[in-house]
């Protein structure tokens, strides 16, 4: 009798070590919303920031959407809510992006809650200071501590637009999801911590002296106008949900690099990238980018990979500079187009290039980094292709494991790049 109960003791705790075993092999599904630019992400913004309960945490390189200043104000007399903004983007923060800080902070010191309202800069009340970062680029919101927004576009009227405007294109994510938001508040910890000398809080009532940089700060701001009795209003949207296995996250200057390379060599049958900018030479090293070198090998192992880059006519050259008079040297990214197309006809390589075709599109320009590798994993990034996002800049991204979500910017991907060629 003991014998046979020791025989059964045996092949039981062998049968609940392959369950545990195998238990701890599965993967739990992380759900996920989508949207893109200009069509659906300022309702996907929206939903996130709304639905917020305890605390918000916002890192934005522009904020100069009213819609989202709007939800941010309502949230600000509920919860705590802290936001980090770039104080140097490329063309000032212009004055509409004024307007909102100093509404948004108006609304901070009406509150009793624990709110901050810091600024990145190399410029601040101190004097000058260096910076760890030449941008603080990256564009995300953390909701709760469980869920995170992260994205392409700024929080901008290009970037949000609302419903019937014009705006960039760009791809954005909700991710509900405690690990990654969690990653996320470590680094927005660490980024806004102001031991460095290159953040200084804003969101305090001595602040309102004149900060020569920022400009002047009203007297009494509590009689500013407030958001809410302004005409901007979103109706709610019901985002689009999936479920996805697993999600990786980049960051610039960290890991971006190895992480973009590794995701274009991981790419076996298909790879389509859609950038704002990505250059062919690697800064002012002299040599060739080794994303432009990972996109060639690509094609030369067989992979079919096709690259749509922003018309840069947008920025400046307008209805002037005809396609036909557009150069390399005038468009960095002109310049990759030629240099791939002129690779992929020598070699004779499944690789094809072109520059985006903004009025069929119906966007402003393009603004998004990202790309789809198999139809099976999706870049959602704010990293622009270029050594500076990837060495100096503070940039995040995530890699979306899954075919359905591959699917959904698939179909963008290919509406934009037919109508483009």
């Amino acid at each position: 009798m003991e014998q046979y109960s020791f025989k059964h003791l045996c092949r039981f705790l062998s049968a609940l070590f392959v369950c545990s075993s195998l238990i701890s092999n599965v993967s739990y599904a992380i759900k996920i919303n989508v949207a893109d630019s200009p069509e659906t992400n300022l309702a996907l913004a929206l939903n996130a920031i709304n639905s917020a309960k305890k605390n918000l945490v916002v890192n934005a390189y522009e904020l100069n959407s009213p819609e989202i200043a709007q939800a941010l104000q309502k949230k600000i007399k509920s919860i705590p809510v802290t936001i980090l903004l770039e104080g140097q983007p490329v063309g000032g923060i212009g004055d509409a992006g004024i307007q909102i800080r100093d509404l948004l902070v108006a609304a901070m010191n009406r509150s009793s809650l624990p709110h901050k309202f810091l600024v990145m800069s190399s410029k601040n009340p101190n004097g000058e200071r260096s910076r760890r970062f030449r941008y603080n680029h990256a564009k995300y919101i953390i909701v709760d501590g469980s869920s995170l927004l992260v994205g392409s576009e700024n929080y901008s009227v290009s970037g949000h637009p609302a419903e019937g405007s014009k705006g960039t294109r760009g791809w954005e994510t909700l991710i509900h999801d405690n690990g990654l938001a969690s990653s996320f508040m470590q680094l927005f910890k660490t980024d806004s911590s102001m031991e460095h000398g290159d953040v200084y809080l804003i969101s305090e009532k001595r602040a309102r002296s004149f900060i020569p940089f920022l400009g002047q700060w009203e007297e009494d701001m509590a009689q500013m106008v407030s958001f809410e009795q302004s005409r901007y209003y979103s109706q709610p949207v019901e985002p689009i949900d999936f479920e996805v296995p697993t999600i990786s996250q980049l960051t610039s200057p960290n890991t971006s690099t190895q992480g973009l390379l590794n995701f274009i060599k991981s790419a076996k049958k298909a790879l389509d990238v859609e950038l704002m900018s990505f250059s062919y030479r690697w800064g002012n090293t002299g040599n060739v980018s080794p994303l432009f070198s990972a996109i060639v090998d690509a094609a030369r192992r067989g992979v079919e990979v096709r690259v749509l880059l922003n018309d840069e006519r947008a920025f400046g050259g307008g209805e002037r500079i005809e396609f036909e008079e557009l150069t390399s040297k005038t468009s960095p990214n002109l310049l990759v187009v030629e240099q791939l197309q002129a690779i992929s006809k020598k070699e004779g390589l499944r690789l094809d290039a072109g520059i985006a075709d903004l009025k069929s599109m119906g966007v402003k320009y393009i603004h998004n980094k990202g790309a789809i590798a198999d139809g099976e994993r999706v870049l959602v990034s704010s990293i622009n292709w270029n050594r500076n996002s990837l060495e100096n800049n503070r940039e995040t991204a995530v890699v979306i494991h899954s075919q359905e979500v591959s699917d959904y910017y698939k179909e963008l991907f290919e509406s934009d790049w037919n109508v483009s060629r």
